[in-house]
């Protein structure tokens, strides 16, 4: 019998949490073993109705690392994962949202923009585009105001900080103007009124992690940023929760007085003037960077090669084992994941019209051969790791601005020699990278790949161990600990290993009475986790289903579906650590 591909929504939904958190991932990948749920009607009718029914809100309170204080302190960003039909029913929402002008972001806004039509990539458009868009206007504001300043202000904590009234407010503002049917409008309201009940944070917060949370906060902001972008002294752009301004300097200022009260009026607050996160640059020393985010002219970059590695997997997809096994013997960590199951059932011509329409598909090149990635592979692993020692040397001694610009530079080859680079390569540059404070998760992931050893790497939460967990899979190296004090944040990332099926050596005695997630990771499921009292661990071992072992690091390891993206973890999750 025919297979028919899964739909949009379903694909879309897969997709944005991969890159978010290996648990609703997975809730995802189960849910979606069931053929029926994989349609759009299924999203937008059954999903959502069981959102409204429900009498529990399944969120997962999820810590991730968010940085290291001097004193060297750990602090942690609380992520609310919702369970996989509300991650349904939210992708079902947007979807109707993005039909409608009243949810595009104005022209000043360059975060979270929904996709729509035939987009398969997920709920929101790639983050990187918007950063390169904003980056470029950013350049032409500074050509206007060549004497003038460049201001990067921050806003405290914001979606914790967002009051549920006026979300609710601002929801309904925009659902009426779209003209919204009584379903949509509700369905929006009462996921906000499910995350201030998880939130019960003195009347704020909107919860971090679930899609539908970067819809609210751009609406909140929604007539800040008309007013700024029309009528302020300066010139006004924002990405997320980060403001610039850009004009003379006296225009900057009063700007900024303006900002201040205009979000003190919505509850919310600026980091002071002290703080890291304000920078204040002149507008001819920022155009010294406004080439930053040029993509690399090489023949042969890591976008290039990501292409042609998943264009050899669709093409070849029973060789991912020889592919995986080539890339192990040389050293590489890089997940080879299976297509072999997500190819839906059509002609060959059929294919290669659907992927041709891919840009990493038209690249033309001789045939993807095992041979041509592996020498695109070393050719990276080369230029990287010079690259990065050139980039990191002298970074610690300069300036505010300067070390703005040259740190993401440091993080982008970083987070791609965690797959490349060789075990002894890592472990030298390990100890370079944590001199700077803002590489502190990059070195500790670095070291953590590089000797199986974990210890420093538990106790920094979900996404740090899934940054690491991907590539020692991949690498088939064991991990080891001598933790004998395990917290929320380390029980946590004992679990993300084990989901990943990184074999761990550590202390029996020490965990104790196993967590329930990490009884999820190590057991899959018994009659008292589908029991059980916390509705995103009852949805998630009931959709595993009873099994004689758990299935995650299979299905960590194969696709949903032939446009699932190649998630690579460390890159997602050092990303998301530092921008959300």
């Amino acid at each position: 019998m025919k297979r028919s591909r899964p739909g949009i929504l379903s694909v879309r939904t897969v997709n944005q949490y991969r890159r978010r958190d290996v648990l609703t991932y997975l809730g995802l990948r189960y849910y979606l073993e069931n053929t029926a749920a994989r349609t759009d009607q299924w999203a937008r009718e059954v999903a959502t109705h069981l959102v409204m029914t429900r009498s529990d809100p399944p969120y997962f309170r999820a810590l991730h690392f968010k940085e290291s204080t001097q004193e060297g302190q750990i602090e942690y960003r609380p992520i609310f994962l919702p369970g996989a039909n509300e991650a349904l029913a939210e992708a079902a929402l947007l979807d109707e949202c993005a039909k409608h002008r009243a949810f595009v972001n104005p022209d000043c806004v360059f975060s979270y923009h929904l996709c729509c039509g035939q987009d398969r990539n997920g709920v929101y458009q790639p983050y990187f585009g918007g950063l390169q868009r904003r980056h470029q206007a950013i350049a032409e504001a500074c050509d206007r105001y060549p004497g003038g300043q460049v201001l990067y202000i921050d806003i405290k904590r914001f979606y914790p900080s967002i009051p549920v009234k006026l979300a609710i407010d601002a929801w309904r503002k925009h659902a009426e103007s779209a003209d919204f049917s009584a379903k949509w409008r509700d369905l929006g309201e009462h996921l906000i009124q499910q995350h201030a009940k998880v939130a019960e944070r003195d009347g704020k917060g909107i919860l971090t992690g679930p899609m539908f949370s970067h819809l609210i906060g751009n609406l909140l902001l929604r007539e800040l940023d008309e007013e700024c972008s029309k009528a302020l002294p300066a010139r006004y752009f924002r990405y997320v929760d980060d403001i610039t301004l850009v004009g003379d300097a006296d225009a900057v200022d009063r700007s900024l007085t303006i900002i201040r009260a205009r979000l003190s009026d919505l509850g919310l607050e600026l980091h002071d003037g002290g703080s890291p996160k304000t920078i204040r640059v002149p507008a001819q020393e920022w155009l010294k960077g406004r080439n930053d985010f040029h993509e690399s002219r090489r023949a042969i970059s890591w976008m290039t090669f990501i292409g042609d590695f998943k264009k050899f997997l669709l093409q070849n997809s029973a060789e991912h084992g020889n592919l995986h096994e080539a890339f192990r013997n040389d050293g590489f960590r890089i997940p080879v994941r299976d297509y072999t199951g997500a190819i839906h059932e059509a002609s060959y011509l059929e294919r290669m019209h659907h992927w041709a329409e891919k840009p990493w598909f038209r690249r033309k090149i001789q045939a993807v051969t095992i041979d041509s990635l592996m020498n695109q592979a070393r050719f990276l692993r080369k230029i990287y790791e010079v690259e990065f020692q050139e980039l990191i040397d002298g970074t610690g001694r300069m300036d505010q601005f300067n070390r703005k610009r040259r740190i993401p530079k440091l993080r982008y080859r970083a987070a791609r020699l965690i797959y490349l680079a060789t075990d002894e390569t890592l472990r030298s540059l390990s100890p370079i990278a944590s001199e700077l404070p803002e590489l502190h998760f990059h070195a500790e992931v670095m070291s953590a790949v590089a000797t199986g050893n974990i210890d420093q790497l538990l106790s920094m939460g979900t996404n740090a161990a899934q940054a690491a967990a991907q590539p020692l899979r991949a690498a088939e190296k064991p991990a080891t600990t001598c933790v004998q004090d395990f917290s929320k944040a380390t029980e946590q990332a004992l679990a993300v290993f084990m989901l990943n099926g990184v074999p761990v050596e550590h202390p029996k005695s020490a965990v104790g009475k196993y967590s329930e997630l990490l009884q999820f990771a190590t057991i899959g499921t018994d009659a008292d986790l589908m029991k059980h009292g916390h509705p995103f661990i009852r949805e998630l071992a009931c959709l595993h289903g009873l099994t004689e072992k758990p299935r995650h690091p299979r299905m960590l390891e194969t696709v949903f579906d032939e446009d699932e993206a190649l998630a690579m973890d460390a890159i997602e999750q050092l990303q998301q650590s530092v921008s959300a």
